[in-house]
């Protein structure tokens, strides 16, 4: 049982570092895809995530969605895409409803108008891929500064797993004493036996 209980902390203990690794490795990346490429919209293997914060899709797209954009490279009528308009610092989400010669023509679903400015294909930065509802509110807390509160979670969490494998090691190598302790003390009464 003892040893059962330790085989499954262990492949817990491993998932668990490997899952740490992989969040490390994610945040390091869109922090340098941010702060030194300077991207407005950072993307870990192409896709970005975005939290609606308007109206203007709603009926689609909800305030508080969390949207996932990908840069395709192909964009038709009908897609909902993220552009940004040259100067503008915040992105919009709206859909393709027409061509303009070289350029989209856009709306959002829940307006009566097109979009003032067609958006130049250079502007897109991606098409919406998937939209998980309601998840962006946790999302924005975690950005303006719900991301000390996780950080501290995730040390308190693996430090906790580098005290447990610390007390793993150490009670397997009491383990190992006590049978090599019980082993040569067994061998003396071998011995004395014989000596009899």
């Amino acid at each position: 049982m003892k040893k059962a209980l330790s085989i499954i902390k262990k492949i817990l203990g491993g998932a668990m570092y490997a899952i740490f690794g992989i969040i490390c490795v994610i945040v390091l990346w869109l922090s340098i895809d941010k702060f030194i490429l300077g991207s407005p919209v950072p993307s870990f293997l192409g896709y970005s995530t975005l939290t609606v914060e308007t109206g203007s899709m709603s009926g689609t797209l909800e305030i508080g969605d969390m949207i996932v954009i990908k840069d395709t490279g192909e964009y038709k009528i009908g897609d909902i895409v993220t552009y940004l308009h040259e100067g503008e610092k915040i992105p919009t989400t709206h859909r393709i409803i027409n061509y303009s010669g070289d350029n989209f023509v856009t709306k959002g679903d829940f307006n009566n108008t097109k979009d003032t400015v067609d958006v130049r294909p250079d502007e897109i930065l991606g098409e919406v891929v998937m939209i998980i509802p309601g998840v962006g509110i946790f999302a924005e807390w975690v950005r303006i500064d719900g991301w000390i509160y996780i950080v501290a979670v995730l040390a308190i969490f693996g430090l906790g797993l580098l005290v447990l494998n610390f007390d793993d090691q150490k009670s397997e190598a009491n383990e190992d004493e006590e049978a090599c302790e019980s082993k040569n003390d067994s061998e003396d009464n071998t011995q004395s036996e014989k000596g009899k």
